[in-house]
């Protein structure tokens, strides 16, 4: 067997193995996160926030399941954290050469697999014999041999143990009495985070200047004549005297005196209409003037 077709062969095995641990890794984190901070009731920390307090309460319809907002943050939250982790637990993995990992696995190959593979490319009596006794040695190397199978078996019983604990949490909504608010009041206290500025001094005060005068409160909207200045354009806000009765004094239209003719009494009786007459189909008048004659006596 080629040497260098064996390293390239176990390099691509390793290379799926190790994947396959970063992903039960990332999954393992991921639900133990999401599960920590499901429990502490972090989902009300969007609730606080000016960014997410319109999208907190809010639900997402996923194949007919109603996903809260909270839910879907905490995970985004909790496997970009689990990201972060796996990439510093398995930062190393790939130092370690699959030259190494072989020698390990078979001892009878240690330092000869090393030595034959930086010289593969002389040619001489000794390279040679060196790359025959190492090539009948690869022969009987497997790529399984380097698949860490307990750590395979334990990182598929974390998950199933994790996804199994978080669907009973949430099932039954269990929660912790830890309360994120009064974490984020001792962090503010602490001065580790910036407190909320006052704006009640900004408000402007509303005073009632027309009071200074009379206390009345009124105005005289028909004296003095009022002018602002609008895009270059003057325009006169003074009422003219007579415009509306809105404006005018209460007192003396309570002084004036309206004179009224009282009509004079007259018997209330019914009177019969004579619009019958107008119009009316020809042959019918007889029957039309008896049926309103019935109608005026009753």
């Amino acid at each position: 067997m080629d040497i260098r077709d064996f390293v390239k062969k176990q390099e691509s095995a390793l290379k799926k193995y190790r994947r396959v641990y970063k992903i039960l890794d990332f999954l393992t984190i991921s639900l133990v996160l999401f599960t920590l901070m499901f429990l502490l009731n972090m989902d009300k920390v969007f609730a606080m926030m000016t960014t997410f307090e319109v999208r907190a309460g809010t639900s997402y319809d996923l194949a007919g399941i109603s996903i809260a907002f909270e839910n879907v943050a905490l995970a985004l939250i909790s496997a970009f954290m689990a990201l972060i982790l796996t990439f510093l637990i398995h930062r190393r993995d790939d130092r370690t050469g699959i030259l190494l990992l072989v020698e390990e696995k078979y001892p009878n190959l240690q330092e000869k697999l090393r030595t034959a593979y930086d010289n593969r490319e002389t040619d001489n009596i000794i390279v040679n014999d060196l790359l025959n006794i190492v090539s009948s040695g690869i022969s009987k190397v497997q790529s399984s041999a380097f698949l860490k199978r307990r750590r395979l078996t334990l990182g598929l019983i974390l998950i199933l143990a994790s996804a199994s604990t978080l669907g009973i949490i949430m099932s039954n909504d269990i929660h912790t009495d830890f309360n994120p608010e009064d974490v984020i009041t001792l962090l503010e206290d602490a001065g580790l985070l910036p407190q909320d500025e006052d704006t009640s001094g900004d408000l402007y005060d509303i005073t009632d200047e027309g009071s200074d005068d009379d206390g009345s409160g009124t105005e005289d909207l028909t004296g003095e004549t009022a002018i602002i200045v609008v895009e270059g354009t003057e325009v006169d806000l003074t009422l003219p005297p007579g415009t509306g009765t809105g404006f005018s004094n209460q007192q003396e239209a309570e002084e004036a005196d309206e004179d009224f003719d009282q009509s004079s009494p007259y018997e209330i009786s019914i009177i019969s209409s004579q619009a019958y007459y107008e119009e009316l189909p020809e042959g019918y008048e007889s029957v039309i003037k008896s049926y309103f004659e019935e109608m005026a006596k009753n």
